[in-house]
This record gives C-alpha cells, sequence and structure tokens, in this order.
C-alpha cells in the first residue's frame, strides 16, 4: 500500500476495474442483444430484466461481502467467521428467490406487482429460479476480489473476467440448444460468474496464503457477529437500493398502457447506461482502499473528475451523433418500436457521469473510515426519489416510461452523494474538534 495517493496511484488502481467492470456490463449487454433476436424479443427481454432486477434486488447482500473482506480480512483466521456472516445474510433471500420461482408469490410478483403478462411471468420464474443458482458463487467471488483489492492487484481481476466474458459467448452459443427464453439468459450469466470465480480463486489462493495466521501478539481480534452486522447492514441496505431503485422503477413502468414495451426499453436503458457509466462504482473501493488521510483525498476529488469528463464524453457522442444508429440497430437489433422509444432516455444519459461518480466516491471514502449508517439512509432516499419521480406516470399516462425511469434512477444518486458528503463533512468537523481539545488539553 503506497504512503501518499497521487493521480498516478489512482489510475494505477483504478483502469483495470474500468476494463473488468466494462466487461461484466458488456455481458449484459451482449446478454440483451442475443436475446433481443428470439422470435418474440419483448416477452424475452422483459422477463428476463424483471428476473434479474427482482433476484439481484434480493441477494443485493453479497455486494456488502467485498466491502466487509476489505475491513476485517487481515489475517487467515478471520475467515470463517467472515464466510459464516455470509452465508447467514444470503439465505434468506435466496429462499424468497425459491417462493418465487415455485409458487403463486412469483405469479403476484412479476404479474401483479410488475403488471407483466402471463409469457413474461412464466419465463421470469425460471429465470429467477437459475439467477438464484450463483449465491455460492457471489460469496466466494466478493471474497477473492476483496483479498486483490487488498494487494492492489486489480489486473488480475481484468483477467478473470475477460475469461467469463469468454465463456459467456460459448454459453449463449450453446444454451440455446437446451434452453430457450429468458431462461438461456440468466444460465448464461450464471455460468460466466462461475467460470470468472474459478479464476479468481486461483489468484486469490496465493495472496491467502502469504496473510498472518493471526495468533502473532498484537494482531486485531477478529470481528465478532455484531462488529459485522453494524458494518454490513448500511452497506446492505444501499445496495439493496441499486436493484431497490430498478425495481421500483420497474414497478411503476407496468402501470403504463403497454407495460411489455415500458419495461423492455427501461431493460435496454438500464444495460446501455450501465456499460458506460458503471465503472464509477469502483470508485467504493478504490477510496475505501487508497484514503487513509484526508491529505489522500484530494487526488482522488481529482481523478474523479477526470472520469466524470471522460465518460460523459462517451454517453454524449454516442448518442448524439450518427453512431447511435449503430448501437441500436446494428450492435443490438432493435425493432423500430423499441428503438425509437429509448431514444429520447438515451440522449440524457450523458449526466449519469456525475451523479454516480461522486455517489460512490463519498461511499467508499465512507466505508474507509467504517462509518456506514448514513449509507442505509441515502439507500433508502435513492429509493423514495426514484419512486416519487416515476409517479409522475400515475399523471401522465402517455408519458415515455424510459426518459421518466432515466431521471429517476439519476436524481437518486444525486440525492444520495450529497447526503454523504454531508455526513463526511459532519465527520471531519468532529475531528478538527477533537484534535483542538486535545491540543488545548496539553
Amino acid at each position: 500500500m503506497t504512503d501518499d495517493v497521487t493521480l498516478r496511484t489512482a489510475y494505477r488502481f483504478f483502469v483495470p476495474l474500468i476494463f473488468m467492470t466494462e466487461l461484466n456490463m458488456i455481458s449484459k449487454s451482449v446478454i440483451n442483444a442475443a436475446l433481443a433476436r428470439s422470435p418474440d424479443q419483448n416477452v424475452t427481454l422483459a422477463a428476463f430484466h424483471l428476473a434479474f432486477t427482482l433476484y439481484f434486488a434480493l441477494a443485493s447482500g453479497t455486494e456488502a461481502c467485498a466491502l466487509l473482506t476489505l475491513a476485517y480480512l487481515k489475517t487467515r483466521r478471520v475467515l470463517g467467521r467472515l464466510v459464516r456472516f455470509m452465508a447467514l445474510i444470503v439465505a434468506l433471500p435466496w429462499l424468497v428467490a425459491q417462493a418465487i420461482a415455485f409458487t403463486a408469490l412469483g405469479d403476484w410478483a412479476f404479474g401483479g406487482l410488475f403488471g407483466a403478462s402471463d409469457a413474461v411471468v412464466a419465463q421470469a420464474k425460471s429465470a429467477i429460479f437459475l439467477l438464484s443458482l450463483s449465491v455460492p458463487i457471489l460469496i466466494t467471488r466478493s471474497i477473492c476480489f476483496g483479498l486483490i483489492l487488498m494487494h492492489q492487484r486489480t489486473m488480475l481481476i481484468a483477467v478473470a473476467t475477460l475469461v467469463r466474458l469468454a465463456s459467456l459467448a460459448g454459453s449463449l452459443v450453446v444454451l440455446p440448444l437446451f434452453l430457450d427464453g429468458a431462461a438461456v439468459g440468466a444460465a448464461a450469466l450464471v455460468i460466466c460468474m462461475a467460470m470468472e470465480t474459478a479464476v479468481a480463486f486461483v489468484f486469490a489462493q496465493s495472496l491467502f496464503r502469504r496473510m498472518p495466521e493471526g495468533s502473532e501478539p498484537g494482531m486485531e481480534a477478529p470481528p465478532s457477529f455484531r462488529r459485522q452486522w453494524r458494518f454490513s447492514w448500511p452497506l446492505m441496505m444501499n445496495a439493496s437500493a441499486e436493484m431497490g431503485v430498478v425495481t421500483v422503477i420497474s414497478v411503476f413502468l407496468g402501470l403504463l398502457a403497454n407495460p411489455d414495451l415500458a419495461l423492455a426499453a427501461f431493460n435496454i436503458i438500464y444495460g446501455l447506461v450501465s456499460l458506460m457509466m458503471s465503472p464509477m462504482r469502483n470508485l467504493v473501493q478504490t477510496a475505501q482502499t487508497l484514503v487513509r488521510t484526508i491529505s489522500d483525498r484530494r487526488p482522488l476529488f481529482v481523478f474523479t473528475l477526470h472520469l466524470i469528463g471522460f465518460f460523459g464524453l462517451v454517453g454524449f457522442v454516442l448518442f448524439h451523433t450518427p453512431l447511435e444508429e449503430f448501437v441500436l440497430v446494428d450492435a443490438m437489433g432493435l425493432q423500430a418500436e423499441l428503438r425509437d422509444y429509448c431514444a429520447p432516455a438515451l440522449k440524457l444519459a450523458f449526466l449519469m457521469s456525475a451523479a454516480w461518480a461522486y455517489s460512490a466516491l463519498f461511499r467508499g471514502l465512507l466505508a474507509g473510515v467504517r462509518d456506514t449508517t448514513m449509507m442505509a439512509v441515502s439507500g433508502a432516499s435513492r429509493i423514495g426519489v426514484a419512486a416519487l419521480i416515476s409517479s409522475a406516470i400515475l399523471l401522465f399516462a402517455t408519458v415515455n416510461g424510459a426518459v421518466i425511469g432515466l431521471l429517476g434512477w439519476m436524481a437518486g444518486y444525486a440525492v444520495e452523494a450529497a447526503l454523504l458528503a454531508f455526513r463526511l463533512k459532519r465527520l471531519d468537523l468532529g475531528r478538527a474538534e477533537r484534535r483542538g481539545e486535545a491540543a488545548i488539553e496539553r
């Protein structure tokens, strides 16, 4: 770990994570592109979107596992406690996913709550079962990635993700021989995540073996269940907000006159915007890993501005030039109705760069000082803001659902960034006051 954070440090740590995140999001877009070529693309895309959104909203607690690893896995003997805690926090969501897949709860969730058609409901229930098979994969991957991030070997993560994309391509060729509809996308996603995790496990093993055992004098004691819970529950709630926002938006889209079209369009919007902007989420791990003092923050803030400028420009160029037709028609294979519905929202996509970047940066800075409680509040605020903006659908039945969904998604990140910045400022003022009081006493 470097003593002083510089722009060069940030770029060296972050650039391989851009590669990793983009390949991950390419995975989702590749699946969408494959499913868009099915006989009834609206039904298949809507079903995969609903299954993906609801499952990862349920399983979002696994998003906290990598940050938990970064915070507490300092010795080998800690691993057992972390694994037991992680397994416990995902057990209930996994059981709920089974109930959705195999009981009338799924009919209510996909058909009643989201307003999807019977054809969409049937495909979504099969897809969510297949996605639920990823639970042990997600836990193992989080621990392995946490170890690799801790040792600042981020290029290894990029290699694992490259294997993921290659295995996805093979899966999408073979699986249609055995499955159809949204199940193809769900099974392909699980298989490619398993391959990625296997490669990450090989890399993480050697790093883990070099860690101290933990019984040496002066080593930090393994964290108790209560300590892990106090650190993790706000992160879990915040991670739930990631897909919770999409879930809330999807519920409102289901109230439109043509819900299948609106849901399919928002699935495309979510995939493409995430493909462009999701590298911003790596600012969480970057800030948590690199920043140790207040002086370390300045290079990270400058680095964040670089990212906002670059990815904002990418979003503007892609959807305000003739490249838009190449992306939506040639690459995605969208038919005219779905393409025209997506286009207005995508012209606003470049605005997401700033909102997502600052939200992720402040989450990482607070996780680095193990002050996570405000993240529960900020996560809830994202869902509330998304619901408030999406409720415009109730007043204007002919509104473009994709535009409303994107605006709600962006506004949630912006509000969260403001709340977390306020909390960080309060912490800084508190530390300054304590230092002043200590100096007076001396």
